[in-house]
This record gives C-alpha cells, structure tokens and sequence, in this order.
C-alpha cells in the first residue's frame, strides 16, 4: 500500500510538470483546459501499456496503475473544468472537453494495450 501512495505522489509531480510545460508551450489558448485533456490522453496511453505489457503481474499493475497513473491523470479536473466551462456559457468548449478526452482517450488506452503487450 506505501508503494501506491509513492506512485501516487510521483504522478501527481509528474502532471504538475505536464501542466507547466503545456503552459510554457503556450498551449493553453483561451478558456480551453488543454494541459488537462493532454495529461488525461498521456495517462490514458500510459494505463494502456502498463496493462498490455504486465497484465499477469497484478501487484505491479496495481502499483502502478493505482498509483503513478492515478496521481497523474485528472478525472475529476476533467469534470469540473467541463462544469466550469458550460457554467461560463462555454457550452462548445465543454462539450469538446467530453468528446476530446473520450474520443482521444480510449483510441490512446487501446494503442498503449496493443503496444504494451508486444513488450
């Protein structure tokens, strides 16, 4: 259980420096969250070739997953930067929230699985 909240605490470090760099990338323009749906897309990926690559090693992929990749990805930002934005008359910019980070997240989840297990 210590090696998850590791795993967690490095995530979260992990996603903090994401975030910077897509900032310092200028790639948040406007009100749009991207530093979130980019981390959500990478953690996504991330997940998915951790579990194509260690799927019978469940006490790794517990570690791992529930920790390095939980600390880093952002749900729960997900939700309410959607809420905020659609609060702020943002309805577009909310709804491309949803749609890019399930659209991109779930092809991402499947190429990590298809890549990780050729590991």
């Amino acid at each position: 259980m210590g090696w998850v909240f590791v795993g967690g605490a490095l995530g979260a470090g992990m996603r903090l420096f994401a975030e910077s760099a897509a900032h310092h990338l200028k790639l948040f323009y406007g009100a749009f969250p991207w530093g979130t749906l980019v981390v959500n897309i990478l953690g996504c990926f991330g997940l998915g070739l951790l579990e194509g690559a260690v799927h019978q090693e469940k006490a790794l992929l517990f570690i791992l997953g529930s920790g390095i990749i939980a600390g880093f990805t952002t749900f729960s930002t997900l939700m309410l930067e959607t809420l905020n934005l659609a609060a702020a008359k943002e309805h577009d910019r909310a709804f491309f929230n949803i749609l890019g980070s399930v659209s991109l997240g779930l092809p991402a989840l499947y190429l990590g699985i298809h890549l990780g297990t050729g590991v």
